[in-house]
């Protein structure tokens, strides 16, 4: 299975900026991914994240 990297934007009033490796299938939707993504976030930070505007960008996935 081939990894992706996800860059995630929560806009608070630090402007959080997280890069998150996540693994995906060649052929997995971008939504999947940044789905994903957000899902290991979640649990890297302890179950919680800051309240906020959030965007996604794949920065790199599996070709």
């Amino acid at each position: 299975m081939a990894k992706a990297i996800v860059k995630l934007f929560i806009s608070t009033y630090a402007m959080e900026e997280y890069v998150v490796e996540v693994p995906c299938d060649k052929d997995d939707v971008d939504e999947i991914i940044i789905a994903k993504a957000w899902k290991k976030l979640k649990e890297n930070e302890g179950g919680s994240l800051p309240y906020g505007h959030r965007e996604a960008e794949i920065i790199k996935r599996p070709e």
